[in-house]
């Protein structure tokens, strides 16, 4: 009798073992969506750092009005993202750490006392943001987290408009 009660546990087992597969799948889907989520928080943080610090050397060493305004916008709107960013970090349990530095001392040296600061400042904002732009689009289009798309669905339209401003000022610079 003992032996027939483990012979029809088996299948029980087994038919337990596979609906747990489909809830193990999720799961693990789950955590890889949270460490893209992540990642794409770390990513914007660092990017948001990075447009600060350069906003900020715009409006310190730019000589055209049009250069210094656009370092201002750049300040106080990644200033404003970052402050999302950190919100939604923080509601998901995500550690974002401190930003690396985007530029070393020199490098922010030479571009701050170069002749042509604000075509370069120009053009590097315009590298940035056609990159940034790219890459939140595609993070947008493959994550599944609802709170992460919301949040880079709000940023895009306020990169787009960087992008546009510093398309403008390359185009200016060139003229």
């Amino acid at each position: 009798m003992r032996a027939t009660k483990k012979i029809e546990m088996l299948p029980l087992i087994s038919i337990l073992s596979l609906a747990l597969v489909p809830c193990a799948l999720a799961s693990a889907a789950l955590a890889g969506d949270s460490s893209d989520t992540a990642n794409t928080l770390t990513k914007i943080h660092e990017s948001d750092q990075r447009e600060i610090d350069m906003g900020k050397m715009a409006e310190k060493n730019g000589k055209g009005r049009d250069t210094i305004s656009f370092g201002k916008m750049l300040v106080k709107d990644h200033t404003d993202s970052a402050k999302k960013v950190v919100a939604l970090a923080k509601k998901e349990k995500i550690e974002l750490g401190s930003a690396s530095p985007t530029m070393t001392d020199s490098e922010m040296s030479k571009m701050a006392n170069s002749d042509d600061f604000d075509k370069r400042f120009a053009q590097a904002m315009l590298d940035d943001h056609t990159k940034d732009i790219a890459e939140l689009t595609a993070a947008h289009d493959r994550t599944t987290d609802e709170h992460l798309k919301k949040l880079i669905a709000g940023l895009l339209p306020t990169l787009k408009r960087h992008q546009a401003t510093a398309q403008k000022l390359v185009d200016e610079a060139t003229k």
